[in-house]
């Protein structure tokens, strides 16, 4: 199943609705802030609702994601987005403070006036001297060829990496990208034996020789709705930047009290086993 929806190249004059171009992708540094750490990764959440949500339950989750630690929640649902925003926006002074919230569909105008922090785009779009907005901007880069070109043109801030990449290009790319740059790669949730678990600790190994490293996962369908997202969401916030030992504990959550998790470890990692898979 696709996780993005097709994004199209935009040429209707955008310059006329935002300010800010999307040239240097630069505009709030929220996305830098949030998904760039000092150790380790972040880790954000993709939002892809099975069923509709209220808006308190929204509004619910939204808060408890931001408690959960996740650096970001990304979407293609414009309401999600309106409602995510909002919630957000209420936490501005305290900490944990906002989460980014990151649109990934196709109707960019009304994503950035419901609220958006950032939206992705598709690398060809960068050739695109109509498109200009006022959020951060995210590529979404296929391959070292396209890194290189979205370098070459002047943009270095964000770029998302497909699941799909395998490490030598993964490596090609780390080589071209400078280290003050945002490098998110997705990973699939809820895999067979907590696949996605060692997987990101590999990703979080990988650097260049200059030092640039990954800077965050993004979990995608993480949260659809359901009664276990916010036990995933902090299972793998909880499991990712733990360093390996012989011990396992998670904050609030247990296998004996909620019946998900799995009894074996393996490398000091908890397997987990999720209802939504069976």
């Amino acid at each position: 199943e696709a996780f993005f929806h097709p994004i199209p190249s935009h040429h209707e004059p955008l310059h006329q609705l935002y300010m800010s171009t999307a040239t240097t992708g630069e505009a709030t540094g929220e996305i830098r802030a949030s998904l760039k750490k000092m150790r380790g990764v972040s880790i954000s959440v993709e939002f892809r609702p099975e069923h509709t949500l209220d808006s308190n339950e929204m509004e619910i989750l939204s808060q408890e994601l931001r408690k959960a630690k996740s650096a970001s929640i990304w979407t293609s649902d414009i309401h999600a987005i309106e409602y995510f925003s909002r919630e957000q926006s209420t936490a501005r002074g305290n900490f944990p403070g906002p989460c980014p919230v990151v649109f990934t569909g196709n109707d960019i105008k009304s994503a950035v006036e419901s609220g958006a922090t950032a939206v992705l785009l598709n690398a060809g779009d960068a050739n695109d001297a109509d498109l200009e907005i006022v959020v951060d901007v995210i590529y979404k880069v296929e391959s070292a060829k396209e890194m290189n070109n979205l370098i070459a043109s002047g943009f270095d801030y964000a770029f998302f990496l497909s699941e799909s990449m395998d490490n030598n290009e993964l490596a090609k790319i780390l080589e071209l990208t400078p280290q003050s740059s945002v490098l998110i790669s997705s990973l699939s949730s809820m895999q067979e034996e907590s696949a996605e678990i060692p997987r990101a600790k590999e990703l979080a190994a990988f650097s260049s020789e200059l030092g640039t490293k990954v800077s965050g996962v993004l979990m995608t369908k993480a949260c659809v709705g359901d009664a276990e997202d916010l036990k995933y969401v902090h299972f793998v916030t909880e499991q990712i930047n733990k360093k390996s030992s012989s011990t396992f504990s998670m904050t609030g959550l247990t296998g004996a009290t909620n019946g998900h998790f799995g009894s074996e470890i393996s490398g000091g990692n908890q397997s987990a086993k999720w209802r939504r898979k069976e």
